[in-house]
């Protein structure tokens, strides 16, 4: 049964993009009423900040600030990649010898843009300031969207199923490969959940180490069945756990994760619906030891755990992750179990529950503490196989793309997907390395490092030149203005015309739009710390540098890690340290 918030909500963003193609088109000016009054407010807000960052005292503290963020991001992305160089060589996958690599094709990427620009400043100088005016634009809107949508649908996402009567037999199955540091401690935590009708399975993936000693050691007296099998990878030892298992509902978690004790009860609960095959569990950082890490911890709730709650509204999660995952166990043979296609087998199996129709729910309860890498070294291959399998699983399912033989997973959740892993980083990437160049290309009219405190004008701004956004054909530069005509009942009242001065205010925002980006980050952390179960709110603190510095780094990693798939790298699987 549809819930009466879905109702609402598709009902409303329905009626306001309706109402935005009927005014495009001219065929109501009625309908549109409620968008026009949205873009007043729009327009309200935007000259509000504008007037609050001119203003002279304002300007030189946000000035120092942005410039610092600037300086911060530049240096991050350029230490990323002198960086990568070194460490790559260390992963287990081996570096391409041949061709065209992946640093040299950002570093092309780089400099391309960069000649561009420096050409534009000397030869066209009014179309540089139109590709950077629709490039910030459009990098707002993009960013604008994806947050609408993740704090909205997060928002309006409840988990309001209720604990069930039955109590089926649940299989949890261990895949381990040299994990003798954690394993034992990890069967003595699965040994104190509360949940009574369980079996627990290691499955020894042919570690060099005791792990399988240490595993049965831990289980002796209990009900814990430790397998061997030669090293397949972890695909191979998830099939033979499954394979083994007694119970319907398989859960499956990482050897360094720790359950909360009443974790499988909150899994448990969804499946009495015959329609869910799947239920993601809420992954947190349980080592916060170092600045790294509480980092890490930071991401996964502001980032990934916002966005798995904004997929559970629809009930198509795109991801269950590996450290904890509920399955049926019946569906997981109907899709082919998992699979040796992609280094992201837990994307992959996912995407092709969904492509069957079912459901996957997220229960934010139940709790799952992973153990998160230690060091720069041992993150990047995590991230490095993270990005390159979520690749290989989009692509591997491409068919589902913008099609609706499946759906609203076709239509809309798989190219959300692909928007948020492919479009909005690379986009981001290419507008970020064009507004850095802008903000200190000397040749520039918006470079950064001449600060020159203004107030608020006490004309209206005016336009830019002719040629640009706003710019009135064969005007003089500053004439014209950038004019949005919004009619509203021609019959019986003039036409109200609104002097939108973007243009104007573009020197404010490139100067500050790292500012107004931190804001935003923090308030979205803020909300993420408060609606996550059992998360701490000095976890916020870490925000300004996350922001700074760490979501660049990653950013960097996926881009390269990206660029070496489509470059057809050889890979292998990456492990990190364990303590």
């Amino acid at each position: 049964m549809v819930s009466l918030s879905k109702v609402i909500f598709i009902g409303v963003s329905s009626y306001l993009l309706l109402s935005l193609l009927l005014y495009l088109t001219g065929v109501s000016d009625v309908l549109w009423l409620p968008v026009y009054y949205l873009i007043l407010g729009f327009i309200f807000i935007c000259n509000l900040v504008y007037a609050f960052l001119s203003h002279p005292f304002v300007y030189p503290v946000l000035y120092v600030i942005t410039y610092i963020s600037a300086l911060t991001a530049v240096a991050t992305f350029i230490t990323t990649l002198v960086w990568y160089a070194k460490v790559r060589k260390k992963f287990s996958s081996p570096v391409k010898k041949q061709g065209l690599s992946a640093l040299k094709t950002i570093l092309i990427v780089v400099v391309l843009i960069g000649v561009i620009q420096v050409a534009m400043s000397i030869l066209q100088q009014d179309l540089m300031y139109t590709i950077s005016f629709y490039l910030f634009l459009v990098s707002i809107i993009f960013l604008g969207v994806r947050t609408a949508v993740n704090v909205s649908t997060s928002l309006a996402y409840r988990s309001k199923v209720k604990a069930g009567v039955n109590q089926p037999l649940v299989s949890i199955i261990v895949p381990a490969f040299n994990e003798g540091k954690v394993i034992q401690k990890t069967i003595r935590s699965l040994l104190q959940l509360t949940y009574p009708s369980k079996e627990i399975i290691i499955v020894d993936d042919g570690s060099t180490d005791d792990t399988y000693k240490l595993a049965v050691e831990a289980g002796e007296g209990y009900n814990v069945k430790v397998l061997s099998k030669p090293n397949g990878g972890k695909w191979s030892a998830l099939n033979k756990g499954v394979e083994s298992a007694r119970g319907e509902i398989i859960v499956c978690i990482d050897a360094d994760t720790q359950l909360d004790r009443n974790a499988i009860e909150y899994l448990v609960k969804h499946f009495d619906d015959n329609r869910v095959a799947a239920v993601a569990g809420n992954v947190k950082a349980g080592n916060r030891d170092n600045l790294l890490t509480k980092l890490q911890a930071l991401e996964y709730v502001t980032s990934i755990n916002i966005q798995r709650r904004g997929e559970a509204y629809l009930s198509k999660l795109t991801v269950v992750p590996g450290p904890l995952g509920a399955f049926r166990k019946s569906v997981l043979k109907e899709v082919g179990m998992y699979s040796p296609d992609t280094f992201a087998e837990d994307a992959d199996l996912t995407l092709s529950i969904l492509k069957a129709g079912y459901k996957i729910k997220y229960e934010p309860k139940a709790l799952g503490y992973t153990q998160v890498p230690y060091n720069f070294k041992d993150l990047a291959k995590q991230r490095y196989r993270w990005y390159r399998g979520l690749l290989q699983a989009m692509k591997k399912h491409k068919d589902m793309l913008f099609n609706s033989k499946y759906g609203s997973t076709g239509l809309f959740i798989v190219p959300w997907m692909f928007f948020n892993g492919i479009v909005f980083s690379w986009f981001t990437f290419i507008t970020l390395i064009w507004l850095f160049i802008l903000m200190f290309n000397p040749l520039s009219g918006f470079i950064i490092y001449k600060p020159e405190p203004r107030a608020p004008p006490k004309e209206p701004p005016r336009g830019p030149p002719s040629g640009v956004p706003g710019g009135s054909p064969g005007g003089s530069p500053g004439g014209g203005g950038h004019k949005i005509v919004l009619p509203v009942n021609t019959a019986a009242t003039p036409q109200l015309v609104i002097e939108v001065n973007f243009f104007q205010a573009i020197p404010v925002i490139y100067i500050f739009w790292f500012f107004i980006f931190l804001v935003l980050e923090i308030i979205i952390a803020v909300y993420a710390v408060q609606i996550d179960v059992k998360e701490k709110n000095k976890l916020v603190a870490y925000t300004i540098l996350y922001k700074l510095f760490y979501g660049y780094f990653i950013e960097t990693i996926r881009l390269l890690s990206q660029l070496e798939e489509e470059l057809k790298y050889p890979m292998k699987w990456e492990t990190a340290k364990r303590k």
